[in-house]
Protein backbone atom coordinates (compact mmCIF):
# COMPACT_ATOMS: atom_id res chain seq x y z
CA UNK A 1 0.00 0.00 0.00
CA UNK A 2 2.58 2.44 0.86
CA UNK A 3 4.53 1.60 -2.41
CA UNK A 4 1.96 3.03 -4.47
CA UNK A 5 1.70 5.83 -2.33
CA UNK A 6 5.26 7.10 -2.88
CA UNK A 7 5.74 6.09 -6.59
CA UNK A 8 2.57 8.53 -6.76
CA UNK A 9 4.27 11.42 -4.81
CA UNK A 10 7.79 11.02 -5.98
CA UNK A 11 9.32 14.12 -8.25
CA UNK A 12 12.77 13.72 -10.13
CA UNK A 13 15.19 16.74 -9.85
CA UNK A 14 17.06 17.32 -13.28
CA UNK A 15 19.04 19.63 -15.02
CA UNK A 16 17.24 20.45 -17.70
CA UNK A 17 13.28 19.63 -18.37
CA UNK A 18 11.77 19.13 -21.03
CA UNK A 19 7.36 18.19 -21.36
CA UNK A 20 7.13 14.47 -22.31
CA UNK A 21 3.38 14.93 -23.43
CA UNK A 22 1.06 16.90 -24.39
CA UNK A 23 -0.79 17.06 -20.76
CA UNK A 24 2.58 18.19 -18.82
CA UNK A 25 2.52 21.71 -17.95
CA UNK A 26 5.46 23.79 -17.34
CA UNK A 27 4.78 26.02 -13.99
CA UNK A 28 6.94 28.31 -12.52
CA UNK A 29 6.73 28.22 -8.81
CA UNK A 30 9.29 30.19 -5.84
CA UNK A 31 11.91 30.31 -8.70
CA UNK A 32 12.32 27.05 -9.61
CA UNK A 33 10.95 25.14 -12.72
CA UNK A 34 8.14 22.02 -12.66
CA UNK A 35 6.73 19.86 -14.94
CA UNK A 36 3.28 18.68 -14.03
CA UNK A 37 0.77 16.29 -15.29
CA UNK A 38 -2.55 15.30 -13.47
CA UNK A 39 -3.43 12.67 -16.14
CA UNK A 40 -0.32 10.94 -15.15
CA UNK A 41 1.69 11.88 -11.95
CA UNK A 42 5.13 9.83 -13.07
CA UNK A 43 5.59 12.74 -15.08
CA UNK A 44 6.85 15.35 -12.48
CA UNK A 45 9.83 17.10 -12.61
CA UNK A 46 11.91 19.80 -10.68
CA UNK A 47 14.36 21.50 -12.52
CA UNK A 48 17.48 22.46 -10.05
Amino acid sequence: MWQQYFSLSIMKVRASIKKRTPDCKIVRRKGRLYVINKKNPKFKVRQG
